[in-house]
């Protein structure tokens, strides 16, 4: 009979642009930390998004997901990826990073980005993607503006 391990401790789960990975130090650095994703039309795609999570108290090997999901889950998950990290004991800390390309978010909503160990949810991190007002455009450097005074000598 195998003993069931108990789940790491969920030390981080952070979205952000880009993680990058040091060649020399192997230090990770998050560029770009984000919970909001703007946009003016929908579906938008969000061209890049990672995650990064870091967890202690972990035994052995540990299958990891993180997906994104709505919040009622209503479809299917948006993306989903995988990855594995190994403690060496559980006073030892592992770190996951995985980069999504192209998503696409169908709507305006509430949507959580979820870190799963064998199907338990250990964490989730909320992720707001609002409809943004569009930037009024610059006024034409040739048109007159209306409503505007302009100063006189008097």
């Amino acid at each position: 009979m195998e003993e069931i391990q108990p789940q790491p401790e969920v030390l981080s789960l952070v979205v952000c642009d880009q993680i990058i990975t040091d060649r020399v130090t192997g230090k990770q650095s998050l560029i770009g930390i984000f919970s909001a994703i703007h946009a003016t039309n929908f579906p938008v795609n969000h061209p890049q998004l990672s995650v990064y999570t870091s967890l202690t108290s972990g035994h052995g090997a540990v299958d990891l997901m993180i997906r994104i999901v709505d919040t009622n889950e209503s479809r299917q998950p948006l993306v989903q990826g995988q990855g594995k990290v190994e403690f060496q004991s559980p006073l030892a800390v592992a770190n996951l990073a995985l980069q999504f390309h192209g998503l696409v978010f169908p709507e305006a909503g509430q949507y959580r980005v979820q870190l799963l160990s064998n199907g338990e949810l250990l964490r989730e991190a909320r992720l707001h993607v609002m409809r943004a007002k569009p930037r009024p455009q610059p006024p034409n450097p040739g048109t007159p503006q209306q409503g505007g005074s302009s100063p006189q000598d008097g």
